[in-house]
């Protein structure tokens, strides 16, 4: 990966579902047969769960997603590494997920090697089918939203500069205008949207590649045009948003302090309108890194991520988004003498489901937790479809829940997506 490519990957991001089409989605999935096999799960010596599959904790894969055609599916012997390469053809970072109004199911992303933007949609969660999204290279559509009028809207990058796009049906997209403050010639980047009945609010960042970062925001009406809201310096410095969700008739915003390689702590934004946002230091963020929020089924908001050296899964909790609570450490949060960390969540009925990985030496596993008061977490069990492969979205959907991510990492990122409650 290219360090585009490998930045834009790691960009934790948030998610706002309509309720109405979750459960209509859902009505009609309920009679399908939407997974391939799974087989049991591993490791630890554990004994293959009895009793039908829980939500959340156990998982199944789709049947099929299109892949692009790029790479081959082995290396040359000329390799000089050391370390051997797991190579597998039809390479694609999916990034986000969606329920259409319509029905059905959406999924943005990008493909190497010039890495331009695609889209996959799918009837029913189990085939996926790959649509071009726009020819542009080094573009990387971020985070999918709701829109007016029946669409739904995508904010990313390309090249340099913040990018949109609307869609009604998922397969075909239109790019938008999105302006930028043009005050420093620097990049922007968008990196999470939310909707609300009168518009949508996105967030990211302005700043180099690699190096320091300064929060951004933008709104928009219908999704067509967009429009930076005004620097605030002490607001917004050295920060990024991450995810955004709507609370209150509001939104929250959360994401990192520090630069793009370096975090140095998590921090929280409110804005009664996405337009003026109050910054919310608070000291439960210190040595943490925030990737995603959401609106808690138990009231108040929950947030996820990991400590700064991703060794624990963290997660906070608030009622009011100014005053944090850093859940205490426990060990289905941990992964002994390697790492844990959450890149996402969704709430499905009374549960929050927090979505990410453990990982040893080199390749992780998929994993996710339940909670249901964001202070205690369950962690899900371990099936052969989660070995090797990393979790970067979830929503509500499919027979529960539905994620999207990748197998093969660090060599290769195939797009998977996985459903639960399945085996």
């Amino acid at each position: 990966m290219t360090s585009h490519a490998g930045a834009s990957r790691r960009r934790l991001l948030g998610r706002t579902v309509a309720a109405a089409a979750v459960l209509a989605a859902c009505q009609v999935l309920a009679a399908c047969q939407v997974l391939a096999p799974s087989g049991g799960p591993t490791g630890s010596g554990a004994l293959a769960p009895s009793g039908p599959p829980v939500l959340g904790i156990d998982w199944g894969r789709a049947a099929s997603v299109e892949r692009p055609s790029n790479y081959q599916a082995s290396v040359a012997p000329s390799y000089p590494g050391v370390h051997p390469i797991l190579r597998i053809a039809g390479q694609a970072t999916m990034t986000d997920a969606i329920v259409l109004p319509s029905g059905g199911f959406t999924v943005i992303g990008y493909v190497p090697p010039d890495w331009v933007p695609v889209a996959w949609t799918s009837a029913n969660g189990s085939a996926w089918t790959l649509h071009p999204m726009d020819p542009t290279p080094y573009t990387f559509p971020m985070a999918l939203s709701p829109a007016s009028s029946g669409s739904v809207a995508a904010v990313g990058r390309a090249g340099d500069g913040p990018a949109a796009w609307l869609s009604a049906d998922g397969a075909r997209w239109d790019r938008m205008a999105v302006e930028v403050l043009g005050t420093s010639g620097v990049a922007e980047r968008m990196t999470s949207v939310a909707f609300s009945p009168d518009r949508l609010v996105a967030g990211g960042s302005a700043g180099p590649e690699l190096f320091e970062r300064h929060a951004r925001f933008w709104t928009s009406k219908d999704g067509f045009a967009w429009k930076p809201v005004a620097d605030a310096p002490e607001t917004f410095d050295n920060a990024e948003v991450r995810s955004i969700t709507r609370f209150h008739g509001g939104f929250v915003a959360v994401g990192v302090v520090g630069t793009a390689q370096v975090q140095t702590g998590a921090v929280a934004w409110l804005s009664s309108d996405g337009e003026r946002w109050t910054r919310i230091d608070d000291p439960a963020f210190t040595g943490g890194i925030a990737a995603s929020v959401a609106a808690a089924p138990w009231g108040g908001l929950v947030v996820v991520g990991s400590d700064l050296e991703r060794r624990t899964a963290a997660a906070w909790t608030s009622l009011d988004g100014e005053h944090w609570t850093r859940a205490g450490d426990e060990a289905s949060r941990q992964h002994p003498g390697g790492y844990a960390w959450m890149t996402d969540v969704a709430v499905v009925g009374e549960i929050a489901i927090g979505i990410g990985d453990i990982q040893g030496l080199q390749r992780g596993t998929a994993m996710s937790w339940i909670s249901r008061d964001g202070v205690v977490w369950e962690r899900s069990n371990r099936a052969p479809v989660q070995e090797g492969a990393e979790l970067y979205a979830i929503i509500p959907g499919g027979p529960g829940a539905m994620a999207i991510g990748a197998f093969g990492a660090p060599d290769s990122y195939v797009p998977e997506v996985w459903l639960t409650p399945a085996r």
